[in-house]
């Protein structure tokens, strides 16, 4: 079977094709998750059993490189998708030097699994592993990051999205997970001590 294109058809698909490539080119860095300088959709994780793993990276943003904590090789960190009525544990490995946290913004769960350190509990250790484990008991739409030190500000942070127990009411085609942050080539620590230092 032959099929016949006219010249309109011809080129009204290469203008949305090189129109598709040029928006993906253009997307900014902040609507993209980074993962050592190559834009990818950011990872899922699921199930009842989760590693984490927290760990220095490097990543590009505007073509620049520029120093980084993501989790298992991200910023910003895999999506977590849960159900209501499961159980989870999350086996955070702290690959870093210093201690580290996560905080579950917003889950309703025993307050020794909340990540605060200092509040909560001590924190994990460098180069050690701490369990979270607790039901989930909500639905929604959370998030999760650092407590410890200014890690957050240096990509610690990730999305959370827990679907209902029963059937989703609300049904629809497409999903997207936005997770909007922003990021400065400055040290955080010497963005504190400088905002500290000003009258």
């Amino acid at each position: 079977m032959t099929r016949t294109i006219d010249r309109r058809q011809l080129l009204r698909g290469a203008t949305l094709t090189g129109g598709g490539l040029a928006l993906a080119a253009y997307m900014p860095a902040w609507a993209q998750s980074v993962s050592a300088g190559i834009v990818k959709p950011l990872p899922t994780v699921s199930g009842e059993d989760i590693t984490l793993r927290i760990a220095h990276q490097m990543m590009m943003i505007d073509g620049r490189e520029s120093h980084a904590i993501g989790i298992n090789g991200t910023v910003p960190a895999p999506l977590i998708r849960l159900r209501e009525g499961q159980n989870v544990r999350l086996h955070v490995e702290n690959a870093l030097d210093e201690d580290s946290s996560i905080h579950w913004h917003g889950l309703i769960l025993p307050f020794h699994m909340d990540g605060v350190p200092g509040v909560s509990f001590p924190g994990i250790k460098p180069r050690s592993t701490f369990t979270y484990e607790f039901p989930i008991v909500q639905s929604g739409t959370y998030w999760y990051h650092s407590h410890s030190g200014l890690q957050e500000q240096l990509g610690h942070y990730g999305p959370i999205v827990i679907d209902p127990k029963g059937a989703d009411p609300i049904q629809s085609d497409r999903e997207h997970v936005i997770v909007l942050s922003d990021h400065s080539q400055m040290h955080p620590h010497i963005i504190f001590k400088k905002l500290k230092q000003q009258g």
